[in-house]
């Protein structure tokens, strides 16, 4: 992991956006006239900073802010209130001078020509942003081999799968070596190899050039790779920190797993809830203060005690914890 510097790419100080939006109940030419209006805040007093080789991974539920947040940052949206700097510029007044610093990589969205290949993307990107022979070259062989698309990127886009398509988007979005790459949903519906091959190139990159991220996703491999999480709900920032720090919003129990040289002790049941029991062993769910009582230490030292695991939840099962919890608020 590299070492980021105090230098801040991105300053997010209490941001709020809202929209203004309307249902109806009445279907046709009726529901023009019986609209019911109401705002929706979908941010609200934001704020972060992003260091410079930093990843950062921008969590949240479906409606939580996260795309909001993302095209404020790209410059698309202006935010009602608070401020937002990127690299000392005002990205929604400054887009065309922050777009030479930046590279931007939406899911949803594509930015390869459909019936041309992706070369000639690449080549038009090398126009744009004055990119000299030689160093294009360099750049897109390296780029074309951590991410295993030679054999495909002089194809037509349209007859890519949407895996190898995604894998040459996030070449044109960073061959001009942006010191900020922002990605929203970059790996949707992608298959485990090109999510595996982005993910490596991110890191590759951070580590050569230093490149910062920020991610918006809902896939947990892509969670792996970032340096800090910020959780959005409802427009609020609820956590700020690295995975492991989830686990204190959720407050979530580890398994331990006991293995005796006879039946299992009454003893060791009354030390948590059982998942399951066979006739010398047992699978408890334990809550994290307990493995520091006097009961479970003199567990772990009883002379019939044979074998023990202590397993703590992964970042997966924490999260769907966490977003049931804010689901029930």
């Amino acid at each position: 992991m590299v070492i980021t510097t105090r230098e801040s790419i991105i300053r997010v100080e209490n941001v709020s956006k809202a929209f203004r939006v309307y249902d109806t109940k009445d279907q046709g030419i009726l529901s023009t006239f019986k609209r019911r209006y109401y705002t929706n805040q979908a941010l609200d007093s934001v704020s972060f900073d992003v260091k410079r080789g930093e990843i950062l991974a921008l969590l949240g539920r479906n409606g939580s802010g996260k795309s909001t947040m993302i095209k404020i940052l790209m410059g698309i949206l202006h935010q009602d209130a608070g401020q937002v700097s990127i690299m000392g510029l005002n990205p929604y007044n400054d887009r065309i001078r922050m777009s030479m610093q930046t590279g931007v990589v939406l899911g949803a969205h594509n930015q390869l020509y459909w019936n041309v290949p992706a070369i000639d993307t690449f080549n038009l990107n090398k126009v744009l942003y004055n990119i000299p022979d030689t160093e294009f070259e360099t750049r897109l062989s390296r780029l074309v081999e951590l991410l295993d698309v030679r054999d495909i990127y002089k194809r037509q886009v349209r007859v890519l799968s949407l895996g190898e398509r995604m894998k040459c988007n996030f070449i044109a979005s960073v061959l001009h070596e942006p010191r900020l790459v922002l990605q929203d949903e970059p790996t949707i519906g992608v298959d485990l190899p090109s999510r595996n091959a982005i993910a490596n190139t991110i890191v590759e990159m951070r580590k050569k050039l230093g490149t910062t991220f920020v991610l918006t996703t809902h896939v947990v491999d892509d969670i792996l790779i970032a340096d800090r999480i910020v959780l959005l709900d409802k427009g609020k920032k609820l956590f700020d920190g690295d995975g492991t720090d989830i686990r204190k919003l959720t407050s979530s129990k580890i398994q331990v797993d006991l293995r005796f040289s006879g039946s299992v002790p009454q003893k060791a049941l009354r030390l948590g809830s059982v998942l399951s029991r066979k006739s010398s062993s047992v699978r408890l769910e334990i809550d994290p203060a307990r493995l520091k009582s006097k009961e479970f230490i003199g567990m772990l030292r009883s002379k019939d005690l044979v074998d023990y695991r202590i397993s703590e939840p992964g970042l997966s099962y924490l999260l769907s914890m966490l977003y049931s919890s804010l689901g029930k608020k």
